[in-house]
């Protein structure tokens, strides 16, 4: 369940085990998102305080908006703590990359819930990006899918409008979403429904106008006096 914005510490807690990744590379992802939506993303080993590290994680999970744990390569240490924000009905989600996880030891209770799946880091940023727009926003709560398609209707929609094409900064502006964002809805209705002009950061984005289908034909309506 989503808070609501009153009271909200824009601080989301991180789990995940510190063998399968190297912490600079890992961690540059939530580094470029902090900036973008002004929120912080804190580990458990961040902070040196006198209290046991357990006490200490449950307190990050307790203070914060949200808590992602990220299961892959199904580390004793993040189960602990998934276990533990699930019993407290924390707002936390799972993170995976199935290809360094063997699913086979993931309980199946597990298997079905929804979650963020990724294949790269800049896939996982992705999903992530749409994750913050999802949660701080005022707007009902929703999973990543049904999100992208919603706004992949406005897309489409808005650009149906425009006389010319847009650039994606105009486009982003235009929809009240990130740059980043933009390109995420945009990306995969290129060459079907929408086509691109000029290069690079000129380039401008329109909307695809289907024309009859080939073979239709037309007869000149006639005259009547």
């Amino acid at each position: 369940m989503q808070k609501k914005d009153q009271g909200m510490s824009k601080q989301i807690f991180v789990a995940y085990s510190y063998r399968l990744y190297a912490k600079r590379d890992y961690r540059k992802i939530f580094s470029n998102l902090e900036s973008i939506y002004k929120v912080r993303f804190i580990f458990a080993d961040e902070k040196i305080t006198n209290m046991h590290i357990m006490q200490k994680i449950i307190s990050y999970i307790k203070g914060a908006d949200y808590s992602i744990f990220d299961i892959s390569g199904w580390n004793p240490n993040v189960t602990l703590e998934l276990g533990f924000a699930m019993g407290a009905s924390s707002n936390w989600y799972i993170a995976l990359d199935p290809d360094k996880t063997e699913m086979k030891e993931v309980p199946s209770d597990l298997r079905g819930i929804d979650r963020i799946q990724y294949s790269s880091f800049s896939d996982f940023e992705d999903k992530l990006t749409i994750l913050l727009e999802q949660l701080y926003p005022k707007r009902e709560n929703s999973s990543i899918d049904s999100y992208l398609d919603s706004k992949r209707e406005d897309l489409l929609k808005f650009l149906a409008g425009q006389t010319e094409g847009l650039n994606i900064k105009e486009i982003a502006q235009s929809m009240g979403v990130e740059q980043r964002v933009a390109q995420i809805l945009i990306s995969p209705l290129i060459n079907n429904k929408i086509r691109t002009s000029g290069q690079r950061k000129g380039m401008k984005y329109h909307i695809v106008k289907r024309g009859p289908t080939k073979g239709t034909k037309y007869t000149k309506k006639q005259r009547t006096v």
